[in-house]
């Protein structure tokens, strides 16, 4: 049986359902709770410190840079152009956005730029960071693992995401009308074969692309190419300029929950981070554990959507959902900050 009632949260009217499953539904366990917006700020404030001094102090880390930065120096020619040979591609391909694309109904393809999160390059690309987030981040997770080193010694899959991201700091202009020719060329090649191509600017990023780069998304417009990300800082999705051209779902942290109800108010999904195992059933493609129909976090109870089955956030046709991912990588198991919801 199920006991429904409406109730209304900071002006957004919500659906209340307590179903009886053997999930834990009635409120993830281990929430922290953020009362204020000030509250919020300060932890923001501290984890982004945190995350600042803790790259700063990786051995691992410093390596990278150095190698990436001597390979951005060896490709600047005399005359101040790049030589665009001589460094990585800017965008690609990786199980994190390409994860059973497979199960849509579409011909499609998912490409996505990938920088170095938050304070990895030396330069900040995620504003709305949290401890969680920051020490789970899968930037290190799959081709990312830190172990996998070539046999030159260099971590291949770092240092491209730090050289991009050298590049989008002190090179804009030129990273600008590279992305610009590297999405058309991948967009129109798709479309001779009949393939649709979509784009997720921020793999592990969150840059204001739709601030300081305009121009990508009246170009995706023009080759219909889709772009999407998910997001954490709640002033984007409520300034977002390009909401038909620019899907942003809402991912949450532990510090960010305040924000759930400006975000279904602006018609944004909420993406959380689950210990939902990530076992795979013996056919090896689908989950051994199924997600809850529906979860409620701080209060609020939402129909679930499994975001394990793709990556393709603007195909989701249920709105005013929690989109649910099951942890990964070996870090997410450590956590102690309530990033990573518990509900199994």
């Amino acid at each position: 049986m199920l006991q429904s009632e409406t109730f209304r949260d900071r002006g957004v009217a919500i659906q209340k359902t307590i179903p009886n499953l053997i999930f834990r539904q009635h409120e993830t366990q281990g929430s922290n709770k953020m009362k204020t917006l000030a509250e919020y700020k300060d932890a923001t404030r501290k984890a982004m410190h945190q995350a600042k001094a803790d790259c700063d102090a990786d051995a691992f880390i410093q390596e990278c840079r150095n190698i990436a930065w001597d390979k951005v120096n060896q490709a600047i020619k005399s005359n101040g152009q790049i030589n665009w040979g001589k460094l990585p591609k800017l965008i690609g391909q990786n199980t994190k956005i390409s994860k059973d694309v497979s199960n849509t109904d579409s011909d499609l393809e998912i490409w996505g730029l990938s920088l170095a999160p938050h304070f990895i390059s030396g330069f900040n690309t995620c504003n709305g960071l949290s401890n969680g987030c920051a020490k789970a981040c899968l930037m290190f997770t799959g081709m990312g693992q830190k172990f996998m080193i070539a046999s030159d010694g260099e971590h291949k899959v770092a240092v491209a995401r730090i050289i991009r991201t050298i590049l989008w700091f002190k090179y804009r202009d030129q990273f600008k009308l590279r992305l610009l020719r590297e999405v058309e060329n991948k967009a129109k090649a798709l479309k001779n074969k009949g393939i649709a191509m979509a784009f997720r600017p921020n793999v592990f990023s969150e840059v204001k692309f739709e601030k300081l780069f305009p121009e990508l998304f009246d170009l995706c417009e023009s080759l219909d190419v889709q772009c999407y990300d998910y997001v954490k800082d709640i002033n984007r999705i409520v300034n977002n300029p390009f909401k038909g051209k620019y899907n942003m779902t809402f991912s949450l942290s532990e510090n960010n929950a305040l924000f759930i109800p400006t975000a279904l108010k602006h018609g944004s999904n909420i993406a959380v981070v689950t210990d939902i195992p990530t076992n795979k059933a013996k056919d090896k493609k689908t989950y051994k554990y199924a997600i809850p129909r529906e979860l409620t976090i701080e209060g609020i109870t939402l129909e679930t959507i499994d975001g394990d089955s793709h990556d393709a956030r603007f195909l989701d046709h249920i709105k005013n959902a929690f989109v649910v991912l099951r942890g990964k990588g070996q870090e997410i198991r450590k956590d102690e900050t309530s990033f990573m919801r518990k509900v199994f």
